[in-house]
This record gives structure tokens, C-alpha cells and sequence, in this order.
């Protein structure tokens, strides 16, 4: 058997996250695009920075939530040939719900590992204005699990709405609603000094789109509340049960946007005199019980250390998605980390969550900002609907 290869991570770049608007659509500042054009913009921009030729991109990657109406990928074709790459470069749609372009990001990994790849292209993209969550009657969760007294154990009926699974953790972990509204204050102050700073300039393909019967250039993410105030947090209403915890405040925005991830073996750096940004250490996927999929991340980070041969407190960097604030909550306080060490540059609660999009905007980030402070090992983990976690363990190139 050949030896295992390591996999690094070459480059990184996303779109600015818009806000989606499923019941106005006219109101998305991207809905006059689709995002498999946004990625294959981003795969061009990528290619041109890397100088990577055609021929030497082993795989095209996508990670997509809702592979359905315009999100349809013709497994993973549409990015591809939207780039105007050779028909002779391959490609693949994946789906991990929420984990999508990670799980994208890690089988690039696995590819160069096993020499089955050189370079992979790994991204990710939604558009919940245009293929919502709610209402949407091309997703049809299966009634079985939810009637038949044999599938009860499953929680299905928590399972299949998010806000609900969050209420459920938030109960179980006892964390209070001033803690969650504080964490997501926190996230979009610490996302609006980032902006002020030019922090995320490093990372973004600004997009010119029609919008308002006008043409617009979007080069920052649209859900960043940088006027907002805990009193304003704590004025809002839940939004899933009546006397809940869960609120639009302390929850994932609604978005739409793409994001991609160039993993390349160190020969193929070499040849091109290019310096990677971090290399790909570690690995973990989990399955938890679905009314909770938020405790998702801490077993599949666990994981990803065992395989490392490292401990928590190992890891300088932490990039946890907050789907709902409950979440990075969660694994802060069950991982015990140091809090000034997670999502130093905000999260979805802030920056945007368009589902397919977010796993490698983790990756991607994170890599960032081990260059960027010098850190040595940094984690990119997510929770997912379905009950699910997956992270992915970097360490600076």
C-alpha cells in the first residue's frame, strides 16, 4: 500500500454572504444570480491565482444542502463548466446537510492523501431565497419516522426543525437566554471591528449583480448588525415554541453565497513555488441524537484529536459554527476552551450561514488566521441537521 501523502491547504475564497429573503425576494442582493455561477467564479479566480492548469486539478468538489430547483449540481457539473474548464476535469456534488463543503474539504484531502489527486477544488453553496427551508415542497421528510412508534427514539419530530433541536439543547445544558443573546452581540461586534479592519478583504470575490433596477457591487457580508444592543436582543420573541429560548437574534441568519478551498499534495506546491497556508492533520465525522444535532461538534472534534494524537488544549483556534448560539455554548463549556479563542473574527450569527457554503468558509478561514497569529493547530467543526457533526483539524504550513 502507498504511503499516505499530506494534503494542504493552498488557498481559500468566498463570496460575500447576502441575507436571504424567501418570502421577498426582491430584497436578496442576490437574486438576480445563481450561486453555481457565483462558485464558478470563484473556481476561475482560484485557478488564476494558483496558476494550476486544467489538467492538473484532480477533482472539482461541491458541498450543497438542498440539491434541488437551481441548487441541482448534475453531480457537481454545473460549477465545472460554468468556469469553462475542459470537459477532462471531474467533478462531484456532496451532501452532509450544514457539513457539506467540509465533507467536500476533507474527501479533496483523502484524495491527495491516497495519490488519487494532486490538486482538488473543494467548495460549497446555497441560496435560501431562491431554495428555502421552509415551504418547500421538494423536501419531504419521511412521515414514517415520525408516527411509527418504533422510530420514536429517533426524536424526529425535534429532529426536522433546528429551532427546535436548539430549544432541546439549550433545556438540557440549562444555558440561559441572556448567555445566548450575549454570545451573538459578541459575534456581530467582533464581525463589524473585522470588517473595519479589512480583516475579511483577505477572503472575499466581490460580486457585481443587478439589484433595485440598478447594478451593485456586494463586497460585504449583508447580515452583520454592527448597531445592534443586548436590549434589542432581548426584545425579540422566540421564534420556535411559545415561552422558548431561541430568538432570530441568537440564531443563524437565512443566506445565500459560495465558498471554495484549493487542497494541493506538497509536490505539486513545490512545482509551483507555492506556499501552502496549513496542512490537513486530522479528520472526524459523528453521529449524535437528532432532537440534539447541536452536540454534534464535540464528538466529531474528539475524534479528530484521537487521530492526531492531541489534546483540546492542543488547539490555539477554534472555528465553530453557530448555527444558534447554543452551539458553540455547548462545546465551549463540554471541550472546555478558552472562549477568546473561538470564532476570533465572528460566526454564522454574524457573518451568515447559507448551509453548503459554510464548512469551507471554516476551513478557509481558519487557515487564514493560523497564518495570521501564528498559531500552530486550529479546528473547523459544524453541527448538522440530522444529528451529525464533522471537524476538521488544521495545522500551519
Amino acid at each position: 500500500m502507498t504511503e499516505l501523502r499530506d494534503a494542504y491547504v493552498a488557498d481559500y475564497m468566498r463570496v460575500p454572504f447576502s441575507r436571504s429573503r424567501p418570502n421577498q425576494p426582491e430584497k436578496d442582493v442576490y437574486n438576480s444570480i445563481r450561486m453555481d455561477q457565483a462558485l464558478s467564479l470563484l473556481i476561475k479566480k482560484l485557478m488564476s491565482r494558483t496558476k494550476f492548469e486544467p489538467g492538473e486539478v484532480g477533482d472539482i468538489l461541491t458541498g450543497c444542502a438542498f440539491q434541488t430547483g437551481e441548487n441541482w449540481l448534475y453531480g457537481g457539473r454545473h460549477p465545472v463548466l460554468l468556469a469553462g474548464l475542459p470537459v477532462s476535469v471531474p467533478a462531484q456534488g456532496i451532501d452532509r446537510a450544514c457539513a457539506s463543503s467540509m465533507n467536500a474539504a476533507a474527501d479533496g484531502a483523502m484524495e491527495i492523501m491516497t495519490g488519487n489527486s494532486d490538486v482538488v477544488i473543494a467548495g460549497g453553496l446555497e441560496h435560501l431565497t431562491h431554495i428555502p427551508m421552509a415551504n418547500n415542497p421538494a423536501l419531504a421528510p419521511n412521515t414514517r419516522l415520525l408516527t411509527r412508534p418504533e422510530y420514536m427514539a429517533y426524536h424526529m419530530s425535534t429532529g426536522y426543525s433546528m429551532g427546535l433541536t436548539a430549544e432541546k439543547l439549550a433545556e438540557e445544558m440549562a444555558c440561559p437566554r441572556d448567555e445566548m443573546d450575549r454570545y451573538s452581540y459578541e459575534s456581530h461586534m467582533k464581525a463589524s471591528k473585522s470588517v473595519d479592519e479589512g480583516w475579511f478583504k483577505g477572503e472575499l470575490l466581490e460580486l457585481k449583480v443587478e439589484f433595485e433596477g440598478g447594478t451593485r457591487v456586494i463586497d460585504v457580508d449583508q447580515s452583520i448588525r454592527r448597531d445592534t444592543t443586548m436590549e434589542q436582543l432581548a426584545k425579540l420573541q422566540p421564534s420556535f415554541k411559545a415561552g422558548g429560548l431561541i430568538t432570530p437574534g441568537n440564531s443563524s441568519p437565512l443566506n445565500a453565497g459560495a465558498s471554495a478551498v484549493v487542497l494541493a499534495s506538497k509536490a505539486k506546491l513545490d512545482e509551483h513555488g507555492l506556499r501552502p497556508m496549513a496542512r490537513v492533520a486530522a479528520m472526524g465525522w459523528a453521529g449524535v441524537d437528532p432532537g440534539v444535532m447541536g452536540k454534534g461538534p464535540v464528538p466529531a472534534s474528539q475524534k479528530a484529536l484521537a487521530r492526531a494524537g492531541l489534546k483540546v488544549d492542543d488547539v490555539d483556534l477554534w472555528e465553530i459554527n453557530e448555527a444558534f448560539a447554543v452551539v458553540p455554548l455547548y462545546a465551549i463549556k463540554e471541550l472546555g476552551l478558552e472562549p477568546g479563542r473561538v470564532n476570533v473574527h465572528g460566526g454564522a450569527i454574524s457573518i451568515g450561514h447559507p448551509l453548503g457554503a459554510s464548512g469551507a468558509r471554516l476551513v478557509g478561514t481558519l487557515a487564514r488566521e493560523l497564518q495570521a497569529t501564528g498559531s500552530e493547530y486550529g479546528m473547523a467543526t459544524l453541527c448538522v441537521g440530522g444529528g451529525q457533526g464533522f471537524s476538521i483539524l488544521l495545522q500551519r504550513a
